[in-house]
């Protein structure tokens, strides 16, 4: 049986969350009573008596979203940190998006990275200067081919990436 395509629903600060039947259109926005005891995906029950996924996210910071080419590796000794900007580019993944924070990807192939493991991520940004942006970080989520990753240096302190980010 194939996998159901999770709906995200960000919660606001205010704990409301806005809600979207996809089979009748229905958008209804609710509070969220008790965050702690939600799983991380629920189904729905619309009135229209459609069951749907929603994945309910919790963010401090803008995530924008990208379509951009770059190159990964894991980082196995950290006292040798790779420049991937003067390495041979091998695009082995695809950037989906980016917040202040940290970055979700797409790798191109297969790969056997797993929670907590150390990378390096390099990419160049679309904006008009071709920014090479190279973040170290710690994955956080890995859903088959897609992975978060968590910078150990926030983006604000990365004038380019920041700008990059203004909504």
């Amino acid at each position: 049986m194939p996998q159901e395509h999770a709906q995200k629903v960000f919660v606001k600060e205010d704990q409301s969350a806005t809600i979207h039947c996809e089979s009748c259109g229905l958008v209804q926005t609710v509070r969220m009573q008790d965050i702690t005891s939600l799983a991380p995906v629920i189904r729905i029950r619309c009135a229209c008596a459609a069951i749907f996924p929603v994945r309910f996210e919790y963010r401090k910071f803008y995530r924008k979203a990208t379509n951009l080419e770059g190159s990964y590796q894991v980082l196995f000794d950290e006292r040798d940190i790779p420049d991937l900007s003067l390495t041979r580019k091998t695009i082995n993944c695809r950037i989906e998006n980016i917040s202040m924070h940290g970055a979700g990807f797409s790798a191109l192939g297969r790969h056997r990275i797993e929670k907590d493991a150390r990378l390096i991520l390099g990419f160049t940004l679309d904006n008009p200067q071709k920014t090479w942006i190279q973040k170290i970080g710690q994955i956080q989520l890995v859903e088959g081919s897609y992975l978060g990753l968590r910078f150990d240096e926030p983006a604000n302190t990365d004038r380019e990436l920041g700008f990059y980010l203004r909504p």
